[in-house]
């Protein structure tokens, strides 16, 4: 009978593991599927964004594609990423102060990875939408990194991203 258990135990545990594998695989996928998107709409920008102070430009900057989280903080990236702007927006300050906010909103919600991949995806987004009015700047992806690196704190993150 003991045996049966830890057998029926041992067949359970690894049906999970296979479940949230290939969940995790699935949700990998489409979500590398709208990074690939964004990185055609970029490259099909005359001329390509190029950061104004790194002269880091939209080739380099895919390279620089961070890890993707876990499925279910990918599942939840959208909202919560959506979350974050309106928050950063109502607590206010200057562009690096609401990235800064925007990161740690989202680390706290999520976790740092989920954050940080967030970041790189909005600059990702700016380069690739062709427009003066938005431009890809690697300091706002640092200044997003450094506010999820803040979340790992009891402060609120409008305390520490002020400072």
């Amino acid at each position: 009978m003991i045996k049966f258990l830890l057998l029926s135990l041992l067949i359970f545990a690894t049906a999970q593991n296979v479940h949230a594998g290939f969940a995790d695989e699935i949700a990998k996928g489409i979500f590398q599927k709208k990074v690939d998107q964004l990185y055609a709409n970029a490259m099909s920008c005359k001329p390509l964004e190029t950061d104004p102070k790194t002269s880091m430009n939209v080739l380099d900057w895919i390279k620089t594609q961070p890890p993707l989280p876990e499925w279910t903080m990918l599942a939840d990236i959208e909202k919560t990423a959506n979350e974050a702007r309106k928050y950063a927006r109502e607590v206010g300050g200057k562009d690096k102060i609401l990235h800064c906010l925007a990161g740690c909103y989202i680390a706290k919600k999520l976790d740092y990875p989920s954050a940080v991949l967030v970041g790189w995806m909005k600059e990702l987004q700016d380069a690739s939408d062709c427009s003066k009015k938005t431009s890809f700047e690697k300091k706002d992806y640092d200044a997003t990194v450094i506010g999820a690196k803040l979340a790992a704190f009891e402060k609120t993150c409008d305390k520490l991203c002020k400072k």
